[in-house]
């Protein structure tokens, strides 16, 4: 079989063989995600889906998917749609929420069935992030929200994060391998991108900032770094950077006010940034979520994080059903609404 982009096949199916994906017999809503269009149904497609649907009625992202379909000779089982309907919502096992899926409110809830999950997967891969769901809803009606945990090992999304920060800051002309970084983080993230910029040469000071901090050891090292790395996540910080924030501006001006600063997450009083021509990127921030889009990370990290988000909707539903099996992939996920004690999740929230 001759395939134009055999690649973004061979890529779906390493990473369903990867995670053990098994939808077999559920019907499926799924965002459109990625630059690939046809990443998300094409991989549920293939993962055994029983009915898969996908809001869009874009012709490109439409004719992409039909190409897989014909090529790879699948049961065509893809329904691109414009909204949801009632007998559509009636029948879903899974939902994962996040794209161009309208908000989960009580409307949309009432039509789906009690053991219906709703995995999160937003396009920031922020999956502390609950806004657009009725939560109280779907507690009422004992449907399970969750989201992948984005501390997982075999997921990895924190070193990816890591990677993403040194592209950034190759993108403002700064060489991770000769720099001396300033990082603002904490928890697991911190843990992770030191190790990183460390790996790639650089001299980083760690600043945390869901500890009490010396006021001290910032002020000695803004002197002597080329950049500050803000990226507090989970946002722990009311202000990272500002008039009144963990670092302020008056010492940025003071001390060092050629510094650069990348962002991840936190945050940022940009309007005084700007205002004292302090260099920050990217220029557009995210100010309450992490500032990230899963188009930035490529196909082949899309396709993880798109099938882990599906594996755990299916651990949710094995479970319940009592048949997980000893040898089955495991991916670890937080239950935003837990009513019953579960096995790979943890509660939050």
């Amino acid at each position: 079989m001759v395939l134009k982009n055999y690649s973004l096949i061979r890529l779906i199916e390493q990473t369903i063989k990867q995670y053990k994906l098994d939808l077999s017999g559920y019907n499926i809503l799924l965002p459109v995600y990625s630059k690939e269009y046809a990443l998300a149904p094409i991989m549920a497609n293939l993962a055994g889906a029983k009915n898969i649907y996908s809001f869009s009625q874009n012709l490109e992202e439409v004719n992409n998917a039909s190409f897989y379909e014909n090529q790879l000779n699948l049961t065509s089982n893809i329904t691109f749609i414009e909204r949801e309907t009632p007998q559509i919502l009636s029948n879903l096992d899974i939902i994962l929420y996040g794209g161009e899926i309208p908000c989960i409110d009580g409307i949309l809830i009432s039509a789906l069935k009690k053991e219906c999950v709703i995995s999160i997967l937003p396009s920031n891969l922020d999956f502390n992030q609950t806004i657009g769901i009725n939560l109280e809803e779907c507690t009422r009606k004992k449907i399970s929200v969750i989201s992948v945990n984005p501390a997982d090992k075999n997921l990895s999304l924190y070193r990816h994060l890591a990677n993403l920060v040194t592209t950034r800051c190759c993108e403002r002309g700064i060489d991770v391998f000769r720099s001396r970084l300033l990082l603002v983080s904490n928890g697991e993230l911190s843990n992770c991108l030191l190790s990183h910029l460390k790996g790639c040469g650089a001299q980083v000071y760690a600043a945390h900032t869901d500890k009490t901090q010396d006021s001290s050891y910032i002020l000695k090292h803004l002197a002597e770094v080329d950049a500050v790395i803000i990226a507090d996540y989970p946002i722990e910080s009311p202000c990272v950077l500002g008039n009144d924030g963990f670092i302020r501006i008056e010492d940025i001006l003071t001390i060092n006010p050629e510094i650069k600063i990348v962002h991840l997450s936190g945050k940022v009083e940009t309007n005084s940034l700007s205002r004292n021509r302090i260099q920050y990127w990217p220029v557009n921030l995210a100010q309450n979520s992490l500032n990230v889009n899963i188009n930035e990370l490529g196909p082949r990290v899309a396709a993880e994080i798109i099938a882990a988000s599906m594996k755990i909707s299916e651990s949710l539903i094995k479970e319940r059903n009592n048949n997980i099996l000893s040898n089955d992939s495991i991916v670890t996920y937080n239950v935003v609404n837990p009513e019953t004690p579960i096995l790979l999740g943890k509660n939050i929230f």
